[in-house]
Parts: C-alpha cells; sequence; structure tokens
C-alpha cells in the first residue's frame, strides 16, 4: 500500500499543469500577504499618511490606549467625553439635520487633524455602534445617546439584534419564531462586560481566510487527472485488470489526494496566519470575536473565531476535492472537470440573487459567496430553519461539504471500481 501511495504522489505531481499551478498559488498567497502588509495605512497623530509596519504600530498604539473591559460606567463616560469633544465647537441638533458629508465638511473646517482623527477613532466608533444610524457620521448620532442610555450599553446591544431580526435583512427574509428564539439565545450567552484592546493579527487573519479559495482551485486541479487522466491515456484497462486495480490502487488514489489536499491547505494557511501574526502581532487572541464585529452574537474569542473561519474553507477544499474526484472518476476529460470546478468554485459568486431571501441563503454558501467575509459569518444572522431545528451558517456550511465528501469519495471509488474498459 505504502509502494502504491508513493507512486500515485508521485504521478499525481509530475504533471506540468500541478507544479505550476500548485506553485503559483503559494506565489500568489505570498504576494498577497506581503501587499496586505506593505499597503497597510493610516493617518498618524498630526494628519501624516503612515503605510506598511509604521501604519500598523500606530493602529495597535491608538487601539492599546483604550484597552480594557467595557463596562456601563466606562462606556458612558467615554461617550460623554466623545460629546465634549465633537459638540465645543459644532451644535448637536444641526449636525444630526447634516448630510453625512455636510457634517463631514463642518468638522474638517471647525476642528484641527489631531481632533478629527480622534472623532474616527476605531475604540469610539465601536462603543457608538448600537445607535449607530446608516449615511450618518458618528457624531452625528452620537448626539442622541443619553447618559441613561450609554449605561445600558449591552441592554442597546441586545434591542440592536431584535431590530436586526425585525428588518430580516432588509425585507428579503422573515426569521421564523425558532430562529428569534435561536440568535436571542445565543447573543444572550454572550459574557459581558466585552474586552477591547489590539487584536490585528487575528483581525487579519479573518480578512485575508477568503484567499484560502485559490488552495481549493489548486487542489481540484491537481487530482482531476486521478482517474479521468487514466481513462484518457488509456491505462485504465491496464490498470482494473492488475489483482488490486478495484482495491488498493482506488484507496491509494483517493488517501493521496486527501493527505495533499490537506498538505497544500495547510501551507496555504500558515502563510496567512504567519504573515499576520509576525506582522500584525498575536495579542489579542483571547478577546472576544466582538472586537471584530460588535453585533456578532457568538461566544467567541478571536483566535476561536478565526479557527472557526480558517475550518470553514478547509471543509469546503476538501468538499470541492471530493466533488472533484467523483467528476474524475465518471468522466474522462480534465478540461470538463476543471470548467466545472471554476464555475462552482468562481462563477458562482457572481450570480444575482434577484432580492430574494432563499437564493442568497443559498449562493451564500457557495466558495465565492457571502461566506466569504467573516461579518457575514460571525454578525450576519445567516440562519436555516428546518422545522424546529435551526443551524447558523457556519453549520450549513459544514454540513452541505461534510456531505459533498461524504458522497464524493465513495461515488469516486465504485465509479472507477465498477469502469467497463472499452
Amino acid at each position: 500500500m505504502r509502494s502504491l501511495i508513493k507512486f500515485e504522489l508521485k504521478k499525481m505531481l509530475t504533471r506540468r499543469v500541478a507544479v505550476a499551478v500548485n506553485l503559483g498559488v503559494i506565489a500568489m498567497l505570498l504576494v498577497v500577504m506581503t501587499l496586505n502588509v506593505v499597503q497597510a495605512k493610516t493617518e498618524g497623530n498630526i494628519g501624516e499618511i503612515l503605510s506598511g509596519p509604521a501604519a500598523i504600530a500606530h493602529r495597535r498604539e491608538v487601539a492599546e490606549v483604550h484597552a480594557g473591559e467595557l463596562t456601563p460606567e466606562r462606556v458612558a463616560a467615554d461617550i460623554a467625553h466623545y460629546q465634549d469633544i465633537a459638540y465645543e465647537k459644532l451644535d448637536p441638533e444641526e449636525l444630526a439635520e447634516m448630510s453625512g458629508a455636510a457634517a463631514y465638511e463642518a468638522t474638517a473646517d471647525a476642528y484641527d487633524e489631531a481632533t478629527r482623527l480622534e472623532l474616527y477613532d476605531p475604540y469610539y466608533v465601536t462603543i457608538l455602534k448600537p445607535w449607530a444610524v446608516s449615511g450618518q457620521e458618528p457624531y452625528q448620532y452620537a448626539s442622541r445617546v443619553t447618559p441613561e442610555m450609554a449605561l445600558d450599553f449591552y441592554g442597546a446591544l441586545a434591542d440592536s439584534l431584535q431590530t436586526t431580526l425585525d428588518e430580516g435583512m432588509d425585507g428579503r427574509w422573515v426569521y421564523s419564531d425558532a430562529e428569534r428564539a435561536y440568535w436571542t439565545e445565543k447573543e444572550a450567552g454572550v459574557s459581558e462586560p466585552l474586552a477591547y484592546g489590539w487584536a490585528g493579527g487575528w483581525d487579519n487573519i479573518l480578512d485575508c481566510g477568503a484567499f484560502l479559495v485559490l488552495v481549493a482551485f489548486a487542489a481540484c486541479v491537481t487530482v482531476t487527472p486521478l482517474f479521468a487522466g487514466e481513462y484518457r491515456d488509456g491505462t485504465d484497462a491496464v490498470l482494473l485488470s492488475a489483482r488490486y486495480g478495484r482495491g488498493r490502487l482506488v484507496a491509494a488514489k483517493l488517501l493521496v489526494a486527501l493527505l495533499y489536499t490537506t498538505a497544500l491547505f495547510v501551507v496555504g494557511a500558515a502563510i496567512i496566519c504567519g504573515v499576520s501574526l509576525v506582522f500584525y502581532g498575536a495579542e489579542g487572541a483571547a478577546l472576544p470575536i466582538q472586537n471584530y464585529a460588535l453585533i456578532s452574537p457568538y461566544s467567541l474569542t478571536m483566535v476561536q473565531a478565526c479557527a472557526m473561519f480558517i475550518g470553514i474553507f478547509y471543509l469546503i477544499t476538501i468538499g470541492m476535492v471530493a466533488f472533484t474526484l467523483a467528476l474524475s472518476a465518471c468522466l474522462s476529460s480534465t478540461l470538463a472537470i476543471i470548467v466545472t470546478d471554476v464555475a462552482i468554485l468562481f462563477v458562482s459568486g457572481m450570480l444575482p440573487t434577484g432580492g430574494s431571501g432563499l437564493l442568497n441563503h443559498i449562493f451564500t454558501l457557495f466558495p465565492m459567496g457571502n461566506i466569504q467575509s467573516p461579518f457575514v459569518v460571525f454578525a450576519e444572522l445567516f440562519s436555516y430553519p428546518l422545522g424546529p431545528i435551526v443551524i447558523d451558517l457556519i453549520g450549513m456550511a459544514a454540513l452541505v461539504y461534510c456531505a459533498l465528501m461524504v458522497v464524493g469519495v465513495p461515488v469516486a471509488w465504485f465509479a472507477w471500481s465498477r469502469h467497463q474498459v472499452a
């Protein structure tokens, strides 16, 4: 068996297309992550533009100033401080009536760079999030937050979740009673008070994790000829008539495909995680996911959320490889298989939903659908009701791609074993 595995691995990795695609994807990930660091930009304390590691370091400094637990008392005091800064020279009622662009221009004229940067400090934007109004700047809706409202910060967060459920994805989805109960219970399980701080490395992993779909594509291209190549080259007759042609050989092919896919995925994930943690830092691993998306109803730390997000793409990769193996065992055209994979991996994410909540829920599960967005995964309240049972987007993605693997591998086995040579 070991010799069969070595033979299949060597045969799979000596194909020029496979080598080119695998090396190309690894190189692309390295380039993307390098640019991610080099092109990082932010404004300094006096409005100067910082880039690269200097920008990352400045972001860390800004976040660490406000690090700590978000107790209601602290939130109320900090919102009051923000209001003092915002309305020192401008009337809050007039600001509230302006358009976002007009309010931005007014603050730019009234305040210096340092004050303007403080008004857009991510910390203040975060604690004002429960009262945010679409299309308005933070200092516009901050005026509506009374001291009593600020003290009920966590009550406002809970209310914002209920508002999201009432809005039903802008009218495209009606949450069932079971779904409402599911999300309400999940949000109630989030520990209070939340902690705030710098988690840049983990944020960046979430932001860049979707690039692992490239690994899925490379793995699919690599395993495509495992069976179809034998049909094309006419070697299927020899292999199927051999002693282990319908047993150990097919097991070796499937095992090599899954092991190599896992190894390639580990390399891709290591590049994304390694660059992120080296340049953005590993601090904040134990901070809650609410540092990334305040309205998230999940009780997860940043490191848990990153592991879960990367895990989703691992299941996508394994599921797509199993699907590709099934096609390879049933078809002799490698081009047709690759075109099918490309359609599922990339083209599906471009299909319009026509405002249909059902189509939106379906297309979100595709590799290039909304599942690429960590904010959608952890904060958009995507759920799939199956009677009294409710499955969230994470669970449904795991179910779909595990099902692809459970079905695809046996189909590949039986299709090859029962193949009749002409």
